[in-house]
């Protein structure tokens, strides 16, 4: 198997052999695991106040509509450890899967080998700042300072283009007095300090020249360049295994419907197939004679039928049982590419909701639907 992390336009990609505990880099593209990056995210790490992840989701579905209003978010608990990951303003374009970027960089600590530590990833629009314990995200902080806003600074107080500033904090780094203090100021504004360990440095800002002289703990890490750490980590997620959210739309497909349906009917079948046959093993005069009496007080003006016959003429009569009609009429309803995440049977009715394209779902005729951040729409459907 091959994923890939997806960091904006950088990529990296992992292959893990069948039935073996490895990994290794490859340059084949697989399942695309697109980063949300940092600035986009919202993850909090917090004491669980139950041991039922059902429990857990009731509260957070509330509580993140409440603070957040409609955003794309995901749980899970880990012993007694909440991870709520959330993010909005992304649309994941031909991805198999997301991955926040703090989860992603907390990853390739856990790689690495550290259970307590500091990543710094320093791009050029953002500098993120993730610490682990215990092998797990602790906390994170991201500004949004990095690489241009160290070079706005040198041609600002140059007054020289952005393009020569670009070359000068390229080929001098901390030599430059405006370099030195704009990444002194990140540091402080992230919370770190040169004291920090350990401490690993990636993204493109960790070239800068003479960084380490300025954090002589740190250290860089060999799995790959430094830009391509986040894309590195995601690519991970399904192989590194993490308690965080995994953002997996737990879905049923056309197929699981169809066979829903079957089981629906074979039960129902095999219920009254041996109602029957106990009927046949067990009747008696005496038996019958009960069930008459019973009848009779029940029903006093009706003529009296036997309960064997009442069964009897219904199954011969191929009468259609309703959950099995009405999930019959389902699979005739959703159309092909629509995602269904859940189905309820209650009081007569069938509800379902599900996911799908607009010019799709229309074609379906569902009572409600609602356009996702992504572009698609959310639907319920009842068949009554």
């Amino acid at each position: 198997m091959i994923y890939t992390g997806v960091d904006g336009e950088k990529v990296f990609s992992v292959e893990k052999p069948f039935l073996k505990k490895d990994w290794r880099a490859t340059k084949k593209l697989g399942k695309k695991i697109c980063v949300i990056p940092s600035d986009l995210c919202l993850v909090k790490v917090e004491q669980a106040f139950s041991k039922k992840i059902s429990e857990i989701k009731s509260f957070y579905t509330l509580d993140v509509e409440e603070r957040y209003g409609r955003v794309n978010w995901d749980v899970s608990l880990h012993n007694d450890l909440v991870f709520l990951g959330v993010y909005r303003n992304f649309t994941a374009q031909d991805c198999f899967n997301v991955e926040l970027e703090v989860f992603a960089l907390a990853r390739v600590l856990q790689v690495l080998g550290y259970q307590d530590g500091y990543l710094l990833d320093m791009g050029r629009r953002k500098t993120t700042l993730v610490k682990c314990e215990g092998g797990l995200l602790k906390s994170y902080r991201v500004i949004l300072k990095g690489g241009d806003y160290l070079t706005d600074v040198v041609s600002q107080k140059r007054g020289i283009t952005k393009e020569h500033a670009e070359r000068w904090k390229i080929e001098k780094g901390l030599e430059l007095e405006e370099v030195l203090q704009g990444i002194k100021h990140i540091l402080s504004s992230v919370g770190l300090s040169a004291e920090s360990e350990p401490l690993i440095l990636s993204g493109g800002g960790s070239k800068t020249k003479d960084l380490k002289d300025l954090l002589p703990k740190a250290e860089s890490h060999h799995f790959c360049e430094p830009e391509l750490t986040s894309a590195f980590g995601a690519s991970l997620k399904f192989i590194v295994k993490n308690p965080y959210p995994d953002f997996v739309k737990r879905e049923l497909t056309d197929k699981e419907l169809k066979v829903s349906a079957i089981l629906a009917a074979t039960s129902m079948s095999l219920f009254f197939a041996s109602y029957l046959l106990l009927g046949f093993l067990w009747s008696s005069q005496k038996m019958e004679s009960i069930e008459r009496e019973e009848f009779k007080k029940t029903f006093p003006n009706e003529p009296i039928v036997s309960l064997y016959d009442q069964v009897k003429s219904k199954v011969s009569t191929g009468e259609p049982y309703e959950l099995t009609k009405k999930l019959s009429e389902l699979t005739k309803r959703v159309k092909q590419g629509v995602k269904i995440y859940s189905i309820e049977f209650a009081e007569g009715s069938l509800r379902i909701k599900g996911e799908g394209k607009e010019e799709v779902v229309s074609l379906m005729k569902p009572q409600k639907v609602k356009k996702t951040p992504t572009g698609s729409v959310e639907f319920e459907l009842e068949i009554k």
